[in-house]
């Protein structure tokens, strides 16, 4: 049965409505509310149901058990998650916030971590960050006490994690190497080899129900990504504060970087974390490292290979000590860099920043641009990594500085105009960051995710009008796209994803009526 053949009266369609944010937090008002019909529509094909009038009507006027709302789950429940997908957000909770907080445990003689991942799916977040911490560890992990919790209201998605088996749509891109370290293949599918397995608690558990009480309290970090944008502004609001509630004093809550805004709406200031975005418990040790800038080098240490001086070269990691720039002092006293293939250097620095090693990173691109012959292609590309992985560490003059260079080799460069924006926006630059979300928009007049950003921007400086113009456009953008196509330039971020972000710009200040 499609939507438009049945026949379904606003009244019932209010209750639906209603049950759903009652008991799952979801936000199916106005304009959703066609949405709402074609979810449960499919729910009662696959369950094979007689009469779907009948049951439509009996299920908005019931009264929900625990049984019968776990039966409803599967129908808005978003399945689409995959190993490795924000490796940058891993790679800035490793340098960021992981790396010290170990250090601070063994100078303690307090060896522990508790780790939550909330709304995990079929838990491949879950055992990526598994298998983080062990490769923070090393061989160390066996003194530690390490408990990892993740939860989700999907009893399938649960129980898929734990069999711990995926199929190869969980792998994407160049994971071959990834895949023998940790799995072993069954058939076509690969099995979660034994030191991971059995290693994460998995657990049943509703972000929105007050009721339920938290199942990690003082937990050292959380991640609760993609799932904050389909609850109404009220309920997100409530799990967010009862997700802070349950840090440890320096903990830190991980959202998605396009989730920042229901953060805003909640009254919370968090700062971007690579491709996401950190919220801390104000005043604690951890807002203050995480959140504010650190110092910046000197003017003279901010220009790039081949002006009047060298960026400092940080120490250099025993891991790649073999292949790293071998350097020969000049008459000049000035280091300089032996001639070889550059790209040897371009691997060593997309090595260094799949594991995060940020330093690392920038010493290998500062030795690739030092390479003869590149094109300005290469080049520019190479900036817009350095500008990266300062902008990743809040370092917002030495990212301006590479970003500038990448704009004097590209002066089209859609990218670097999309990254300035984000880089000003961190910096608190509403007008700088759309100066150049304007330039990027121009260039690029179908970039979805622009569109977004400005319209979150024009609103936040008070101009009504201008974000509406902006949200519409983002919105046909999207309504031209399959639902489950990603966006451009989003981290994997689904079309039907952002257009629920868009709903949550449209609806946070209409509250939701009281019944």
């Amino acid at each position: 049965m499609r939507v438009s053949d049945l026949q379904c009266s606003p009244r019932l369609l209010d209750a639906l409505a209603h049950k759903v944010h009652q008991h799952l937090g979801m936000d199916f008002s106005g304009e959703r509310r066609s949405d709402l019909l074609r979810r449960l529509l499919r729910l009662a094909r696959e369950q094979r149901l007689p009469d779907t009038e009948h049951w439509l009507e009996a299920l908005a006027f019931a009264d929900w058990n625990a049984s019968q709302i776990q039966a409803l789950v599967p129908a808005f429940s978003v399945g689409e998650t995959y190993f490795r997908r924000d490796s940058e957000a891993f790679g800035w909770l490793a340098r960021n916030h992981l790396k010290p907080l170990l250090a601070r445990r063994r100078r303690e003689g307090q060896r522990y971590l508790r780790l939550w991942s909330a709304a995990c799916c079929t838990g491949e977040e879950a055992y990526g960050l598994l298998f983080l911490i062990d490769e923070l560890l090393g061989t160390e992990r066996r003194s530690w006490d390490v408990e990892l919790l993740a939860t989700d209201i999907n009893e399938d998605f649960l129980t898929h994690a734990r069999r711990g088996v995926y199929g190869r749509n969980a792998f994407r891109g160049n994971d071959d190497a990834f895949r023998r370290r940790y799995f072993q293949a069954e058939g076509s599918r690969w099995r979660v080899r034994s030191d991971w397995l059995d290693r994460i608690r998995f657990v049943r558990f509703n972000l929105t129900d007050a009721r339920q009480p938290s199942p990690m309290p003082s937990a050292d970090l959380v991640l609760c990504r993609n799932v904050l944008m389909y609850f109404s502004p009220a309920r997100a609001s409530a799990a967010l504060h009862r997700l802070l509630a349950s840090l440890e004093p320096n903990g830190v809550l991980l959202l998605s970087s396009v989730e920042a805004g229901i953060a805003t709406q909640a009254g919370l200031k968090g700062c971007m974390a690579a491709s996401n975005y950190a919220l801390t418990l104000p005043g604690s040790i951890g807002a203050k490292e995480l959140c504010v800038p650190r110092p910046v080098a000197s003017p003279a240490q901010l220009l790039w290979p081949g002006g009047d001086h060298a960026a400092a070269a940080p120490a250099e990691p025993a891991a790649l000590s073999r292949t790293a720039p071998r350097r020969v002092t000049t008459p000049e006293n000035e280091p300089r860099v032996i001639e070889t293939d550059p790209a040897v250097f371009w691997a060593q620095a997309q090595q260094a920043l799949a594991q995060g090693q940020s330093e690392v990173a920038r010493e290998s691109l500062h030795a690739y641009l030092g390479c003869p012959g590149l094109s300005p292609g290469q080049q520019h590309e190479t900036c817009l990594l350095l500008a990266r992985s300062w902008a990743d560490e809040l370092r917002i003059e030495p990212a301006r500085c590479y970003l500038e260079r990448a704009l004097a080799l590209d002066a089209a460069s859609t990218s670097a105009y999309w990254l300035s924006a984000l880089l000003e926006q961190q910096a608190g630059n509403t007008r700088g960051a759309l100066s150049a979300l304007q330039k990027a928009l121009y260039l690029e007049p179908d970039f979805i995710l622009g569109y977004f950003l400005q319209a979150r921007l024009l609103r936040s400086d008070d101009q009504a009008q201008a974000s509406s113009k902006s949200l519409q456009v983002c919105r046909q953008l999207l309504s031209e796209q399959a639902e489950d196509a990603p966006v451009p330039r989003a981290d994997g971020m689904s079309c039907a994803q952002l257009l629920r972000l868009c709903d949550q710009i449209v609806t946070r200040d209409q509250p939701w009526p009281n019944r």
